[in-house]
């Protein structure tokens, strides 16, 4: 009796845990997105009031700060220089690719922050304020979207996997 008790109390916490999991991408996604925002915020303003060249910058935050965004721009720093033919878009891209292959970041996510190395560091500051806008404008837009979803999708993945557990030790019983 003790054994089947501590079984249906397992299978319960188990199908509660697997939708705590499930339902905590949708919240890393929220996370990535708002710390990248944030970081590009801050190489913004360093482009504004710093002219070093771009991994000076990028070397520069990673260094001030930590998460995802931050390890992208040193991983693009340190490609640049172990690899000087290549060029920033080349790194960035395969940066992208190493630092963001097992986030929670959509593919329309990616896609966004593929197309700010395209141009990043290529033209005018007046140009540059201009991308960092559009891609600020496209990031907060995701984030928005991503928010909505975790609302919706999370808290469903969470009540499905619990009633799941409690299915289960019912049809134990």
């Amino acid at each position: 009796m003790l054994f089947k008790l501590l079984l249906c109390t397992f299978i319960i916490l188990s199908g509660i845990g697997i939708g705590q999991l499930k339902a905590k991408s949708f919240d890393n996604r929220v996370i990535h997105l708002q710390d990248f925002i944030t970081t590009l915020k801050i190489l913004e303003s360093e482009m504004k009031y710093r002219l070093d060249p771009i991994p000076v910058l990028f070397m520069r935050i990673s260094q001030m700060k930590r998460g995802m965004a931050a390890k992208l721009f040193e991983t693009v720093c340190m490609m640049l220089n172990e690899l000087e033919n290549r060029d920033f878009t080349s790194c960035w891209t395969a940066a992208i690719e190493s630092v963001y292959s097992e986030s929670s970041l959509t593919r329309e996510d990616r896609q966004i922050i593929y197309d700010l190395g395209i141009d990043l560091g290529k033209t005018d500051m007046n140009s540059q304020y201009s991308l960092f806008s559009r891609t600020f404008s496209l990031l907060e837009h995701q984030v928005t979207e991503a928010i909505e979803i975790n609302k919706t999708k999370g808290k469903m993945y969470k009540s499905l996997c619990a009633a799941t557990g409690v299915l289960v030790v019912i049809l134990l019983i």
